[in-house]
């Protein structure tokens, strides 16, 4: 009797544990590939916790993009490289890729935002979209930008800025003279002027130079009866040094007669004097700009006159 009473529990017990086993439901091939990238990757998913690639994950974008595995949408078909367990097997890793294949799988979501980036002066010097970003980072306010180390003046910069210093040293040093725009101090970054997505304009700034300068000088911004040719044809930099001069108000030359003698060089016959030989009325130390005080254009004289 004992005998048999046990038979029967152990019989029940097995039907149960059978029927609880089939009522949990088993993970989908999807669900058990993203498991194996998690248990490798970690630090990867950690930080895209903070990311804006987050979104990859949505159950819209999902259903939009046919991507149920967040890493495809980037890294293409990884099942290959699960199975393996070591080595790249066709993973699009971001490492050893062309730089043009590289940005094409950036550009793929991210087009709409940059729509000229080829032909901008970054893509055509061969650089790529990882040049400057971090795909897995967990910074989300700088736009996953990389953050170079270097001088402690260069790590007070925005973020934006500090990326630029890697290649353009040349530019910031021209910020430690004495008249420049104020950079350093946070007043202004590289991205204020510079459109690093855009085809490069007139000396590489997003626009016309006297356009992008007037956005923060708009009382030089006319419109004015009588204008300034050079802010026509050349614009502000055409006497002005943007990033930094050792002149004041950021001019190309230190004397102001050297400027405007660089362009004008046919000087009227009432400046220089009507004696052979008494000495010219007017040379380079000429502050010309003391009658010629409305030189970024003026509604009243065509020579720029109080």
């Amino acid at each position: 009797m004992k005998h048999g009473r046990k038979t029967w529990t152990f019989l029940l017990c097995g039907v149960l544990t059978a029927g609880t086993l089939a009522a949990q439901p088993s993970r989908s091939p999807d669900a058990r590939t993203l498991s194996s990238c998690k248990n490798c990757h970690r630090d990867k998913f950690a930080a895209l916790e903070h990311n804006p690639h987050t979104v990859l994950a949505d159950e819209d974008r999902q259903q939009d993009t046919g991507e149920t595995i967040v890493c495809r949408n980037c890294h293409g078909d990884v099942a290959a490289h699960v199975r393996g367990g070591s080595g790249r097997h066709g993973v699009f890793a971001f490492r050893e890729e062309p730089v043009v294949e590289r940005n094409a799988k950036c550009l793929a979501c991210h087009r709409k935002d940059h729509p000229n980036f080829d032909r901008g002066p970054h893509a055509l010097a061969g650089l790529a979209c990882t040049s400057c970003h971090q795909q897995h980072a967990a910074h989300p306010a700088t736009t996953l930008l990389r953050q170079p180390a270097g001088p402690p003046d260069v790590e007070r910069l925005a973020a934006s800025s500090r990326v630029c210093f890697e290649c353009h040293s040349e530019q910031f040093a021209l910020f430690d003279l004495n008249e420049h725009h104020r950079l350093r101090e946070g007043v202004l970054e590289c991205t204020s002027c510079h459109d690093p997505h855009e085809p490069a304009t007139r000396s590489l700034l997003g626009g016309f130079k006297q356009q992008q300068c007037i956005a923060c000088h708009t009382d030089k911004g006319g419109p004015f009866v009588f204008e300034h040719p050079a802010a026509r044809v050349e614009g502000c930099t055409a006497c002005h040094s943007p990033h930094g001069s050792p002149n004041r108000h950021l001019l190309a030359h230190e004397r102001v007669a050297e400027l405007c003698i660089s362009c004008h060089a046919e000087i009227p016959q009432f400046h220089i004097g009507f004696s052979a030989t008494a000495p010219s009325r007017f040379g380079l130390d000429t502050q010309c700009t003391n009658c010629h005080s409305q030189i970024h254009g003026s509604n009243f004289s065509p020579f720029f006159l109080r």
